[in-house]
C-alpha cells in the first residue's frame, strides 16, 4: 500500500466515527415513553421508567411482545417469519427504532409523556 492509501483509509475511518458519534449525540434527547405504531397508527404509549412487557395482538394473528427493562426497550418475542425484530437488541436512544416489517409494527422512543389511561386499543398487556 502507498502512503496515500493509508491516509485515505484513515480519513474515511475518522469520518465514519464522527458520523456515528454525531448520530449518538443528536439522538440523546431526553426520552420518557415507548411508542408503538402499527401501519402508522399509534396503538401503545407507555412510560420508559416502568419495567413491564406488553403483548400486541393484531386481527390477522400477528403477535409481538415488547419488554421495557431498566430504561431500555426491546422486542422480546414475535411470531413473524424472519424474527429480525427480535434480533435488533435493546434501544435506549430516540435515534434508534425497532421495526417488524411483516407486522407493520414500529417501536420508537419519545420525549412526550405516556398517556394516563390504562386501556389501549388492540393491545393485551401482560
Amino acid at each position: 500500500m502507498k502512503k496515500r492509501d493509508i491516509v485515505l483509509i484513515a480519513l474515511l475511518l475518522a469520518a465514519a466515527l464522527a458520523l456515528y458519534f454525531g448520530a449518538q449525540l443528536l439522538g440523546a434527547d431526553e426520552v420518557s415513553s415507548v411508542v408503538v405504531t402499527i401501519d402508522g397508527a399509534e396503538v401503545l404509549r407507555k412510560p420508559l421508567a416502568v419495567n413491564d412487557s406488553y403483548e400486541i395482538r393484531q386481527d390477522d394473528g400477528s403477535v409481538n411482545v415488547i419488554a421495557v427493562e431498566n430504561g431500555a426497550v426491546y422486542m422480546k418475542e414475535a411470531n413473524c417469519r424472519d424474527g429480525l425484530c427480535v434480533q435488533q437488541g435493546r434501544m435506549r436512544s430516540a435515534a434508534k427504532t425497532i421495526v417488524c416489517l411483516p407486522h407493520k409494527l414500529v417501536v420508537t422512543l419519545s420525549g412526550e409523556p405516556a398517556q394516563q389511561e390504562d386501556e389501549d386499543l388492540d393491545v393485551i398487556i401482560s
